[in-house]
């Protein structure tokens, strides 16, 4: 997805500017994570995953409070959006983007990519990149709850990842 068509769907889809924000850093998170797993010998698609990272969270705007009354997951819209502009790859994959991924048995994480994607996003807490366990308490504190079964999986997908890129992904400030 070139940068051009990005901006113009941000527009269209009245991404705000600090999701915006968000989706970019973790586009840097990411990308800096599949370098680093490429150059450790996986086969990694650099590009999509930064193009994934710079889509997941396109209508997370439906997602606050003022929208609760909407009844359908963001990524779901999002997917959609991506697959009327012929973006079928990074429509299949942003499904894999909700929270329960690590779990869901409905759009599970199947690729490198969509697990880099994700677990870049839990890294981000709105623009800062902060450990699992501040991610988490930040999240408690906006949701009101954790589920303690997700971030069980959460963390073991740090560990699987940081295998890969041959660094404790834990300790690494991107």
């Amino acid at each position: 997805m070139t940068s051009s068509a990005l901006r113009k769907l941000y527009m269209v889809c009245k991404t705000p500017l600090h999701v915006q924000e968000h989706m970019k850093q973790v586009a840097s998170v990411a990308e800096s994570m599949a370098k680093k797993i490429k150059r450790n010998g996986h086969d990694v698609d650099v590009t999509f995953t930064k193009n994934l990272a710079l889509i997941h969270d396109l209508m997370k705007a439906l997602s606050f409070k003022e929208n609760k009354k909407i009844n359908i997951h963001d990524v779901v819209i999002t997917s959609e959006i991506l697959a009327e502009h012929k973006e079928k790859d990074l429509a299949r994959a942003v499904l894999s983007q909700q929270f329960d991924a690590v779990i869901s048995k409905t759009h599970p994480l199947k690729s490198i990519e969509e697990m880099i994607v994700y677990y870049a996003d839990k890294r981000v807490a709105h623009t800062d990149i902060v450990s699992l366990e501040e991610r988490f308490e930040e999240g408690s504190k906006r949701y009101g709850k954790r589920n303690k079964n997700i971030e069980k999986e959460i963390r073991a997908l740090e560990e699987e990842l940081s295998c890969m890129a041959g660094k404790n992904l834990a300790t690494v400030r991107f």
